[in-house]
């Protein structure tokens, strides 16, 4: 695996790890969801597309869940983009 594919599979996980923790909080309190991480690291995996090597196909798949992840301000939201997220990572393996 190349180096960027690792930077980008850990930044992907880190989304995973933040996903759950903000659907955990929504679900067991009445907290409002906190973006801000998940906009940084959104902006962090966009940082990598722009100066990595892949190809225009992966770097459209990144690009959209990352454009998709800044818009999730609700606990439905939050699953859809886990969900898109478990349908990227199953995709990295081919980057």
């Amino acid at each position: 695996m190349s180096l960027v594919s690792n930077q980008i599979t850990e930044i992907l996980n880190e989304i995973n790890d933040e996903l759950a923790n903000q659907i955990s909080l929504a679900n067991n309190t009445d907290k409002k969801i906190e973006t801000r991480k998940l906009v940084h690291l959104s902006n962090a995996l966009n940082g990598i597309i722009m100066t990595s090597g892949l190809s225009d196909e992966n770097k459209s798949m990144l690009q959209k869940f990352s454009l998709t992840l800044q818009d999730s301000s609700t606990v439905k939201s939050l699953r859809y983009e886990k969900q898109d997220l478990e349908r990227v990572l199953s995709n990295i393996n081919d980057i």
